[in-house]
């Protein structure tokens, strides 16, 4: 095993040297061969040519095709019609044009590809006093701006017509030689296309606008071929680097929430560091991955969210692999919507793809030096709301609540029974039946005693206290976050290639005490011209991060929130309570009389909090290495490697608890190596203007070879130590425990893809795409393992066809795709594999618990995607309207068999699921001003999920749920919408569709009781369901964003951003709680006398009762009063209800409905002038990002956290014990040397 382990780290320490040898001859290729050699070589080619009597022109245009060289000049330094006749015969380049050009007084020389002509120095004076200067070439200078006044590197600058060019350094300045008249074309990814004539003046600047999905913006698509978004027939959107990194954001994932059309983001409880779920449109599939693929420079990268985030109960989430991805070093994000858009990922695609693309450094002088420093503070600030005037007491008695007293009649707090469980006088509960048998089993933290008034008495730890409220447990616990960043990136190049290099470290602390990570990141990128027709572009990541304890959630009493709805009731005093978790001798304080001990570590919150420890350490490379090869003028070839490696561990150490340090201990040790490698083909055919019929055409053909293998070794010692305080698994005493026996796993993939794409266009304005794909999964059935995906993809720019007033529609185009694909499935999940283990020292071998799929045919996804863009008014206004409708067919499901069969399960393919949806954007510039422009972007999506169809019987598919079978399901049930929430309800009456009460004779036998005390129950207790039904549905009716811009003049820009979720249910298991425990704010109502009159048993009159609606089975309207606890007693959790019932888990449904303002940047460029009298900086910029600030509306109650849904899986809307909402406060400083 130590074997396997050091060759998994030698094989990752060879890939890092391997990839820095070749990085490093990258770097010494970019600088070591400059402008001068590139020329020389370019003139020693050797030429042969013959012409005769031909116009210079046309000589230069041969001698172009022969050597592969472009020229460059004014045409009116050629003669005009005199006959040129040149013979050579594998000649040097330079003799020829010596030979050919000196006669006419013309010099030449060679600038980055090109060979430039010009007039020789006394032709070029007199030219300069004004004689015949028009169309002269000239070096035409300037800078490339964004529109808050930001330098834009990177940006390609192409005279109109040519193939020559230029890109913007890191000062967005440029140099291009160009003639007057000519036309420079702007463009770079995420930012709309410009045009610009070139005039008299030398001095071009220019302001690029945010692409916004204009149709001139420039997008990357498949396989990262870069393509006008005019061209496409699917719908896809971008976000530049610089976007991304000013958001601030806990990952690169977020920094999108918001702002894209049916993009939807989730970040369960909006912890940093905490794992994201992506879903662009909808649900493809009920029990796999949802999740769109994603793409590092042209590597797929696994995001798989880890079990334990997914799990609804008590969730532990470390994040997943998008949380290491650096923003600093990411150029661009494109997202390609749509089975059409992604049809050449095959199956991995079929959700949709996320291309990042990261930085390769840009042409400057000399080496460049970017620093970037961040900070940012998180404030935990939407605290749920609880009552402060009821301290500990449970529903013991239906007389006023009193204090527990000791011996000698003093007041005393609850030991944590008494009190809490059973009536101490009667030793039961409300009519003479036990607590449980009424209300189940309700958290130690129940909250119905006596008034906080101040009256001093005994507490748990013996002494003498005033109960009054605490307001602040609610807070104390917690902490401001924070994060540092601190980044440098040194780039340059030159006409040979561009090369960048950056390390970023990182510093997170989170809102949750002794939980924190930190990371280290290391990028770097290049571009290499190896000769005028070879170009490699190389890439690599490596990450280190070192995540200490993930913040506990959900169900668990490592954790304050939990503990505070359900453990602790209202009189308890944080961390003056069970603060002090070591005692003096090192050994855990046992805290011997706390009341609130939940299910029984809750007492020891400080304890789990610093003394268990956990901490997981995740090593990533990342990268590739691509060739592009122009074959020729029509042919062109693309050659890239790929990988991604991971080493990973996860190492847990409890400190002992006893003064020996060997008894409740625990170390606990895991290690995973996981390695990816992509390998990609293609080949492209093109040609324009195909027999001068205005049809351009373009056909590639190309393969893909993917593997994965995935190890991983882990075992945990529980164990009795032998020597004290040393972690290690061999430190036992005793027995061998089965856990400290390693357990080891294996992960292998293959698969194989072959593909061709066909792209058509005619005079551009009309465009067809066909592409296939088939793709050979190792993780199918041998003999089944083959499955192809067709895709085909049109649109019609009819305003280009049918020549509109642009001044009215500036832009129109229809679009239409369909494509079918399919959904690879996991290794192992198919195929039947065997568990082997031991008995009687013998070896042995288990047939699996469920039987693999028969005749297995892959999930097919067949999706129409039609469109329709529009621009108005010069494209002051732009529309984009998208509608899809889908059907996933053959879904990978388990089906139940009986015991007898000797499994317990089935895998099948059955199960129809439909999913369908619209998206709109609508962007305005409201305001176009030289001194102000005010940009405005709305975007709207709904999606329906609906499951068709199950194997016959069928009628749901669970996907989660929490506290098992009395709990809260999330389900996919056949004809309602994807993420049903099951549980159980009132049962109605069919006439009044009142809720039904249970009648006398239910009560008396239910709860075993005469009929005389049944006769004073009457009115107490509901009828329940007796099985989960429907109760509501956690998808959304709607979501959107809307954003605003307003740039001023000198640099200053200020962006808002409002996102909206509209509908959809959560069950919010806070609301429950608490209002069963007696600790949310609405039970305050009767206890204050806000009810109606009713007499206790001892006499007492008060305003306290209340009438439960509903009727009675035989339709009388209940109109008895009755205590206020049967108000809320029906209200539960994860327990069952009352005797033969269950709770009424209804009562905690509400919509999730709000309006957040999800961000406010400011953003500041100073202006040169300024900067440059420093003399130590070139560029320097500055940015102030508030990020979740507040929710302008919400409609859940008591400020629970309304994204706060258990778990990052398939099975979204379930919320119990969600953190505080968090907002952040940052900045971020820029500067460029």
């Amino acid at each position: 095993m130590n074997k396997t382990l050091k060759f998994s780290g030698a094989v990752v320490f060879v890939m890092r040297i391997t990839l820095l040898q070749l990085l490093l001859t990258t770097s010494l290729l970019t600088y070591t061969f400059a402008g001068g050699l590139h020329g020389q070589e370019i003139l020693e080619k050797k030429v042969s040519i013959s012409v005769s009597g031909e116009e210079m022109k046309s000589v230069l245009r041969k001698i172009s095709s022969v050597a592969e060289v472009g020229f460059t000049y004014a045409s009116t330094i050629l003669p005009g019609t005199k006959k040129i006749t040149l013979t050579a015969n594998r000649e040097r380049l330079g003799d020829i044009l010596t030979r050919l050009l000196t006669p006419l007084n013309i010099n030449f020389e060679v600038i980055n590809n090109h060979i430039v002509l010009r007039k020789s120095e006394i032709l070029i004076s007199a030219l300069s006093s004004g004689e015949g200067n028009e169309g002269l070439a000239k070096i035409i200078t300037g800078t490339v701006t964004s529109a808050d006044g930001v330098p834009l590197q990177g940006v390609s600058i192409n005279i109109s017509g040519t193939t020559r060019g230029e890109v913007t350094d890191a000062k967005g300045q440029f140099q291009i030689e160009a003639n007057e008249g000519d036309v420079l074309i702007f463009s770079s990814v995420g930012f709309i296309e410009m045009s610009v004539k070139v005039g008299s003046s030398s001095t071009i600047n220019v302001v690029m606008k945010e692409g916004q999905n204009s149709m001139r913006e420039v997008v990357v698509t498949a396989l990262g071929i870069k393509r006008e978004k005019r061209s496409l027939g699917y719908s896809s959107e971008a976000i530049g680097g610089s976007e991304v990194a000013r958001s601030n954001t806990p990952n690169v994932i977020n920094a999108l929430s918001g702002k894209m059309a049916g993009v939807n983001i989730t970040t369960p409880n909006g912890v940093d560091g905490g794992s994201t779920r992506i879903i662009i449109g909808g649900n493809n599939t009920i029990s796999g991955d949802n999740q769109p693929l994603i793409i590092i420079d042209g590597m797929p990268m696994d995001n798989t969210i880890p079990a334990d985030a997914q799990d609804v109960t008590a969730p532990k989430d470390w994040g997943s692999a998008i949380n290491l991805i650096n923003p600093q070093d990411i150029e661009d994000i494109s997202v390609l919507k749509g089975p059409a858009a992604a049809a050449a990922y095959g199956g991995r695609g079929a959700n949709g793809v996320i291309l990042i693309t990261t930085k390769k450094g840009t042409k400057r002088e000399g080496l460049g030096v970017d620093y970037n420093l961040g900070y940012k503070t998180v404030d935990p600030y939407r605290f749920v709301k609880m009552q402060n005037e009821y301290g500990a007491g449970g529903m013991v008695s239906l007389n006023a609540p009193q204090y527990n007293t000791d011996a000698d009649g003093n007041p005393v707090l609850t030991d944590g029974w008494d009190g809490l469980f059973v009536d101490p006088k009667t030793g039961s509960g409300p009519y003479d039946i036990a607590t449980w048998n009424q209300v189940s089993w309700p958290g130690s933290g129940v909250s119905w005693g006596h008034k906080m008034d101040g009256t001093m008495i005994k507490w748990w730890d013996g002494t003498m206290k005033a109960d009054v409220p605490q307001p602040d447990n609610l807070k104390s616990y917690y902490r401001n976050g924070n994060q540092f960043t601190n980044n440098v990136a040194v780039s340059g190049g030159n006409e040979w290639g561009t090369i960048r290099a950056s390390y970023t470290n990182l510093n997170n602390t989170a809102i949750i005490p002794n939980s924190n990570y930190r990371q280290n990141s290391f990028n770097i990128g290049s571009s290499v011209k190896l000769t005028p027709k070879v170009n490699i572009l190389v890439n690599a990541s490596y990450y280190n991060n070192i995540y200490h304890n993930a913040p506990a959630l959900g169900n668990t009493e490592s954790g304050l929130q939990s503990n505070l709805i359900y453990a602790y009731g209202r009189n308890y005093r944080g961390a003056a309570d069970n603060g002090n978790y070591r005692l003096a001798d090192g050994t855990q304080n046992k805290f011997t009389g706390f009341p609130w001990g939940g299910n029984g570590n809750a007492q020891y919150l400080y304890w789990n909090t610093y003394a268990n420890n956990e901490t997981v350490t995740r090593r990533k490379l990342i990268g590739s290495v691509q060739l592009n090869y122009d074959a020729t003028s029509f042919l062109n070839f693309m050659l890239r490697a790929s990988v991604d490696a991971n080493n990973n561990e996860d190492k847990a150490v409890n400190d002992p608890t006893d003064i020996t340090g060997t008894i409740g201990g625990k170390y606990a040790n895991g290690l995973t190596r996981d390695i990816a490698n992509n390998y990609d083909f293609l080949a492209t055919f093109h040609k324009d203007n195909i027999a001068k019929s205005n049809i351009n055409a373009k056909f590639s053909v190309g393969g893909t070879s993917y593997k994965r293998s995935l190890y991983g070794i882990s075992a945990t010692n529980s164990s009795t130590y032998s020597v004290p305080f040393l972690t290690y698994f061999r430190n036992y005493s005793g027995n061998v425990q089965t856990s400290q026996v390693p357990t080891e796993t294996w992960n292998d993939k293959e698969l194989n893809s072959a593909y061709a794409f066909l792209n058509l266009s005619y005079k551009n304005y009309l465009y067809l795409d066909v592409t296939g794909r088939n793709d050979w999964s190792s993780t199918l059935p041998k003999g089944e393992w083959s499955y192809f995906f067709p895709s085909v993809s049109a649109s019609f720019v009819f305003s280009d066809a049918l020549h509109i007033d642009p001044s009215i529609l500036s832009f129109g185009k229809l679009r239409a795709a369909y494509a079918q694909g399919s959904t690879d499935v996991p290794p192992y999940v198919i195929n039947t594999i065997y568990t082997s283990g031991s008995f009687a020292g013998s070896p042995t071998s288990s047939l699996p618990g469920s039987l693999p799929a028969i005749h297995y045919k892959p999930q097919i996804n067949k999706t129409a995607d039609f469109g329709i863009d529009l621009g108005f008014f010069n494209s002051r206004l732009d529309i984009d309207f998208r509608y899809y409708h889908g059907r996933a067919i053959q879904q990978l499901l388990n089906s139940p068999l009986p015991i007898t069969s000797g499994v317990t399960s089935i895998t099948v393919n059955t199960g129809v699921l439909e999913n369908s949806g619209w998206e709109t954007i609508i962007r305005g510039k409201i305001i176009d001003q030289p001194n102000f422009t005010w940009d405005a972007a709305l975007n709207l999506s709904a999606n329906y999920n609906k499951l068709l169809s199950l194997t016959p019987g069928a009628t749901r598919v669970d996907m989660n749920n929490i506290w098992g079978g009395s709990g809260v399901y999330i389900s996919a049930i056949v004809g309602q919408e994807f993420g049903a929430i099951l549980s159980y309800d009132y049962v109605y009456d069919p006439k009044s569709h009142l809720p039904l009460l249970q009648d006398q004779a239910m009560i008396m036998q239910n709860f075993g009781v005469s009929a005389e005390t049944a006769a004073k129950m009457k009115g107490t207790v509901y009828q329940a369901t007796t099985n989960p039904v429907p109760i509501g549905n956690a998808t959304p009716k709607l979501r959107g964003g809307i954003t605003n811009t307003f740039s001023f003049k000198g640099g200053l820009s200020i962006s808002t951003l409002i996102d909206a979720k509209i509908g959809g249910d959560m069950w919010s298991g806070t609301y429950a709680s608490t209002m069963q425990q007696g600790t949310a704010p609405q039970t305050l109502k009767e206890r204050d006398g806000g009810g109606l009159p009713y007499t206790s048993p001892d006499g007492t009159t008060s305003n306290i009762g209340v009438i439960l609606p509903g009727v009675f089975p035989d339709g009388t309207v209940n109109n008895t009063v009755v205590h206020y606890y049967y108000k809320y007693m029906q209200y539960g959790v994860w327990s069952s209800g009352p005797n033969n019932s269950q709770w009424i888990h209804s009562t905690g449904i509400f919509k999730d409905t709000w309006v957040k303002m999800r961000e406010i940047s400011i953003n500041y460029a100073i202006p040169g002038n300024i900067v440059k009298k420093t003399r130590a900086f070139q560029a320097a910029s500055v940015s102030l990002v508030g990020r979740d600030l507040f929710y302008l509306y919400s409609s859940l109650p008591n400020n629970i956290n309304p994204e706060g849904s258990n778990g990052a899986g398939n099975a979204q809307g379930i919320e119990f014990a969600s953190l505080p909402g968090v907002r952040s406060l940052g900045f971020q400083v820029r500067l460029s040397f």
